[in-house]
């Protein structure tokens, strides 16, 4: 598809802000499919279900309302209705994501409802999947790259004035142990495939990253 960008990475990779960078730059409409996997945990947290309940936490996905409201460059996240958005970025949540997001039959859900977003005009769209399952035939499809010990700087100075924060090296932890699950797990792993563009952004600047992928892309089209 022409008018779709796929940006896969994982945790702390820089997807979110490079993607939220690239869509205003081309004047696309942008989705973090992160945040639907986060609503989703957070719906689950809150109904107090057991992380063994596989199948009480499918039907619960499926009849719970994820709505993403975009303006002036943020996102606001409403789960059946309800603004969600300050509860989604917690060590709770952190911790349960990954859990909740190897389950094919929650990814298979909200990958349709991702679609479906998609459906709606030009679009750049960030997770761990999409480039090789959601928008397979996206225009451009990007892996972002870092050294772990880069991306828990950035990560830990995101939580700086959480309450919950945790240290350095408990971060660094945290990022092994989710890149493991999410590249380990049965139903379409995080995994550099061939098909994609891959840029280390180690040592890169956020500008300069969205000008590498929007350059890109204008290049090729």
């Amino acid at each position: 598809m022409k008018f779709q960008i796929a940006i896969d990475g994982p945790v702390a990779s820089g997807k979110t802000a490079v993607g939220r960078g690239v869509s205003k730059a081309l004047k696309w409409n942008f989705l973090d499919t992160g945040v639907m996997y986060r609503a989703a945990t957070r719906s689950i947290l809150d109904s107090g279900i057991s992380f063994e309940e596989d199948s009480t936490i499918i039907e619960t996905v499926k009849i719970t309302s994820i709505e993403v409201e975009s303006s002036r460059g943020s996102e606001k996240i409403l789960i059946n209705g309800i603004d969600k958005t300050s509860t989604l970025k917690t060590l709770e949540i952190d911790r349960a994501v990954s859990i909740i997001s190897k389950i094919p039959e929650v990814r298979k859900e909200l990958v349709r409802q991702q679609r479906n977003i998609a459906s709606q005009g030009p679009i750049v769209m960030v997770g761990r999947d999409i480039g090789s399952v959601v928008l397979p035939e996206a225009a451009l499809r990007i892996y972002l790259d870092a050294s772990v010990k880069i991306r828990a700087k950035r990560r830990y100075e995101e939580q700086i004035a959480s309450e919950d924060k945790l240290s350095l090296n408990e971060v660094k932890v945290d990022l092994e142990r989710r890149d493991l699950i999410d590249t380990q797990r049965e139903d379409s792993p995080l995994s550099k495939d061939d098909f994609y563009t891959i840029i280390d952004t180690t040592s890169m600047n956020l500008e300069d990253v969205i000008d590498e992928i929007t350059s890109i892309y204008r290049s090729q089209f």
